[in-house]
């Protein structure tokens, strides 16, 4: 009986890999509305805080965390969508850099060390840079206002002879 379930799971699992599989269940629901929403909200929270922040001459260690970790949950969410090494590995230094001072001040707190003025500001202008990128990233990967290719004349006549295909793609 164990050789006979054995084989059968083994023989589902290879059907998987063949084209023609389809799933017995699907689901009616896309997670695509889902993490727009997931986005909405974590933008909304890094705005709340950069607006707190900025309008503050020297925000406290709270801010900057709830700051720094809605632009890192932010990060995480765009990093597979974004195609181009140069940013990916920019971004990911200037959070790593960031991540390094905060955690300074962190310890220079538990040890009751005070924390400059001048390294804070570091702090908020490293975030500041931080939210700026992810802003124009959402733009370009289309997660922001609907984006369509502009066409030249050659194109518009190629796309009409093809029956379309470039009128909703977003600019590379």
């Amino acid at each position: 009986m164990y050789l006979f379930l054995n084989l059968k799971m083994e023989e589902e699992f290879n059907s998987l890999n063949k084209a023609s599989w389809k799933p017995k269940f699907v689901s009616e629901f896309s997670m695509g509305s889902l993490d727009f929403e997931r986005y909405n909200e974590w933008l909304r929270h890094c705005e709340k805080w950069s607006a707190l922040i900025n309008s503050t001459d020297i925000p406290n260690l709270e801010m900057i965390q709830n700051y720094f970790a809605g632009l890192n949950v932010l990060w995480k969410s765009w990093r597979p969508i974004v195609s181009v090494p140069k940013t990916i590995e920019q971004i990911d230094k200037s959070i790593e850099n960031t991540r390094k001072l905060k955690r300074l001040w962190e310890d220079n707190l538990k040890s009751g060390l005070p924390h400059t003025k001048a390294k804070i500001r570091e702090i908020v202008d490293k975030l500041d840079a931080i939210h700026t990128k992810l802003m124009e990233i959402k733009q370009l990967v289309g997660l922001g206002i609907v984006i369509k290719r502009n066409l030249d004349t050659k194109q518009k006549i190629r796309a009409g002879m093809r029956g379309g295909g470039y009128n909703d793609l977003p600019e590379p």
